[in-house]
């Protein structure tokens, strides 16, 4: 798959899959293809593997994760205005763990009688139906991709698909629908992918043996 070419992408799979592996090794090569992308990254859950961009300033943990979502939206929006002003960069928003972050808005929101799920479900779902034409991506990791998440069908432009390890047939029906979907089990680091105008495929994201250097080259790229 040219990851550069899918700007929006789906990773998914249950805890102990390889999510978070897999998602570093796509975020270094798309930053060895694509070294001028402008990253906004929110990692709700504040995880170790992740620590390594603290310091970078579209980097956002825990609950500053809606700011990052709304940060990026705003730029969204700002380019779309006027595109010719800022030029033809790439920008990506990562978000891992946005089920649970999701949820917790929620529950903030039935407290605090706020709207904030509702902000970021329309700017995920407008980024997801409109930024392709004019360089902004969306990469979700979740452990299940529930339609729910997703407003007004927005799932659906998801242009690459990865389900990692042990998936439920449900779960493979609901990622790969009107597929041809393989009995195989699959361990941590391996699954099924789905990209725009290629067939359902077996995937293996090959061992990375010094993933510290591999944060390095990202966290360096990044800040360049």
């Amino acid at each position: 798959m040219g990851i550069a070419t899918h700007p929006h992408l789906l990773l998914t799979g249950a805890s102990g899959s390889g999510k978070s592996y897999a998602l570093l090794f796509l975020l270094g090569r798309l930053l060895q293809a694509c070294p001028e992308t402008v990253l906004y990254f929110c990692d709700f859950k504040n995880s170790e593997d992740f620590s390594f961009l603290e310091g970078y300033p579209h980097f956002y943990a825990g609950k500053d994760c809606y700011q990052g979502v709304m940060d990026y939206y705003r730029q969204f929006s700002e380019i779309r205005e006027d595109r010719g002003r800022h030029g033809q960069k790439r920008y990506l928003l990562i978000f891992d763990e946005y089920p649970a972050f999701l949820n917790y808005m929620q529950a903030k929101d039935k407290a605090d009688k706020t709207k904030y799920a509702a902000d970021v479900l329309g700017a995920v779902a407008e980024l997801l139906m409109l930024g392709r034409g004019i360089g902004f991506g969306v990469w979700i990791v979740t452990q299940r991709a529930d339609a729910g998440l997703f407003a007004n069908g927005a799932r659906d432009n998801f242009m690459a698909i990865i389900g990692l390890g042990r998936m439920s047939r449900e779960q493979k029906g609901m990622l790969f629908a009107g597929q041809e979907i393989p009995e195989d089990t699959y361990g941590a680091g391996e699954g099924l992918l789905l990209a725009d105008g290629r067939e359902l495929t077996a995937v293996k994201f090959p061992l990375l043996r010094d993933m510290e250097n591999w944060k390095k080259h990202i966290r360096d790229i990044l800040l360049s």
